[in-house]
């Protein structure tokens, strides 16, 4: 009887417990830092440029920039290179599934102490399952 009512008790905490439940993340959860339509747009086009030239399956069609503001760049001296920031990208691939990536965006300083209107998708991340919208 004593076996029953703690296994019973096992699976109870475990469906209860976060680590069962992190698989129903939704990518409406996540937490905007900063709203720019313009930029979230910039980095959806080249997450999907990026993944038609290495042949990547996932379709990237929301954006949510987390990155409270744009984190500065300098080199040894000081000077200012350019700025960064971070985004969450949610996307499909073709057999259903959703997920979302992790991404940093990059503009590079000019001359002219302005930055460049280009973004410049530096860095990737995994591409992690979780629910549909």
């Amino acid at each position: 009887m004593i076996r029953v009512f703690a296994c019973l008790l096992i699976v109870i905490c475990f469906c209860c417990s976060p680590a069962f439940s992190q698989n129903y993340a939704k990518f409406s959860h996540i937490k905007a830092g900063m709203k720019d339509y313009h930029l979230q747009q910039e980095a959806l086009r080249a997450a999907n440029k990026r993944g038609s030239d290495i042949r990547c399956r996932e379709d990237y069609s929301k954006a949510v920039i987390t990155s409270e503001d744009w984190e500065v760049e300098r080199n040894d001296e000081g000077f200012i290179m350019g700025r960064h920031l971070h985004m969450e990208l949610y996307g499909e691939t073709p057999d259903g599934k959703c997920g979302v990536a992790h991404c940093i965006l990059r503009q590079k300083m000019l001359g002219d102490d302005t930055y460049s209107t280009k973004l410049k998708l530096v860095e990737m991340g995994a591409f992690y399952s979780m629910m549909c919208e």
